[in-house]
């Protein structure tokens, strides 16, 4: 007889009716950590006179796909929810997604906006640009992986996956914020740059609460696209 805890009934409405939870999110993390020391060992081992660059791209490109895959398997084989109901994807709602999705762009642009002023104007912290120092053609892949695979990747997994699955424990406050929190951590090229840090962790609430009060990731997806689309234009000029 089939575990009624592992089938599905009905249309998730609320995110703390998800079935998977925290042991979940960290199975997810460890896999990753596994395939992050086999891909590095092996590259290592096999001594391949690889281009850093492309190396990187591989290698990011590898670990985007682990992550939904692992993500897919769970969610559609271990709990048996179609993963469009998971993660409130609605084709015919695309059009309201994505002006939700501008609307918290500009919400992200004024926020980062303050962030910088406040960083500059009381603590005399210049503009900080993380990516001043990478090789061009470097930034170039990074350019992809980040306005085409993150947007993705890190809104299904941060948003749609991990927060249900720590509001559950902790209630819709506290999920959003440790939830933006270890999203900001997670960009570990921020880690030397206050006002970055401090810019995408704001970026991860703000997403945090789109997911909440939409009830899908989509939204999120759209604002995180258009913010990285300007952010390397940005960059750029």
């Amino acid at each position: 007889m089939e575990n009624p805890q592992y089938t599905y009934h009905s249309e998730i409405n609320q995110e703390s009716d998800v079935p998977w939870g925290i042991s979940d999110v960290v199975f997810v993390y460890f896999c990753i950590f596994i395939l992050s020391i086999i891909f590095v060992g092996t590259m290592l081992y096999a001594n391949l006179d690889i281009n850093r660059n492309i190396y990187s791209v591989v290698f990011q490109t590898l670990l985007s796909m682990s992550i939904l895959v692992l993500v897919y398997a769970i969610v559609t084989k271990k709990y048996n929810i179609p993963f469009k109901d998971a993660f409130g994807i609605s084709t015919s709602k695309m059009p309201g997604f994505v002006n939700r999705g501008i609307l918290v762009t500009a919400i992200i642009i004024v926020t980062t906006t303050l962030i910088g002023l406040i960083f500059s104007q009381f603590l005399g912290v210049e503009n900080q640009n993380p990516y001043m120092d990478m090789p061009q053609e470097r930034f170039k892949w990074f350019t992809i992986l980040a306005i085409f695979f993150a947007p993705i990747v890190e809104e299904i997994f941060f948003r749609g996956f991990m927060q249900p699955a720590i509001i559950k424990k902790t209630g819709v406050f506290w999920g959003i914020l440790i939830t933006a929190l270890i999203f900001g951590i997670s960009h570990t090229q921020y880690l030397d740059f206050g006002a970055a840090m401090v810019s995408v962790t704001a970026i991860g609430l703000i997403l945090g609460i789109t997911r909440h009060k939409t009830g899908s990731v989509m939204p999120g997806v759209f604002a995180h696209f258009f913010n990285n689309l300007l952010a390397v234009v940005y960059i750029l000029t």
